[in-house]
């Protein structure tokens, strides 16, 4: 990962080949010790597990994707549980037929680029686990 731009709060970073977005993402936020924000972001994925969350159920589905696909759009927000940091992230990613794909981003390696812009916030957003809805919520 590369910091291309840093201007007053904002970042925008280029992740690489190779990378898994993540971990990438949660190791720059240590770094730079960010404990809010909001991303935006775009490229191309090599590997990406995706999740959708039955509400009734109180459970995620998962499912890998091991094509390259475009990143058509991304977007996320940054926050703590405790001292670790929670990267909430969900996406659209198209396949070589054009055909989308969205859902929760469990895992996501980087095909060939990844650039995202990231708004650092004041402060501090924290998440506990809602035993109602079974997720872990901004409070």
């Amino acid at each position: 990962m590369k910091i291309i731009l840093k201007e007053s709060n904002k970042y925008i970073l280029r992740f690489n080949k190779g990378e898994e977005f993540i971990e990438s993402l949660i190791d720059f936020c240590a770094e730079q010790k960010i404990e809010a924000g909001y991303f935006l972001g775009l490229g191309a994925a090599g590997e990406v597990e995706l999740s959708w969350y039955d509400i009734d159920e109180k459970k995620y589905s998962d499912k890998v994707f091991g094509e390259k696909m475009e990143i058509a759009s991304m977007s996320g927000n940054i926050a703590k549980m405790g001292e670790k940091t929670i990267i909430h992230v969900h996406g659209v990613f198209s396949d070589e037929e054009m055909n989308a794909k969205a859902g929760h981003i469990k895992k996501m390696v980087v095909a060939a680029t990844c650039e995202i812009i990231v708004w650092v916030l004041d402060g501090k957003i924290e998440r506990e686990y809602s035993e109602e809805i079974g997720l872990n919520l901004m409070k």
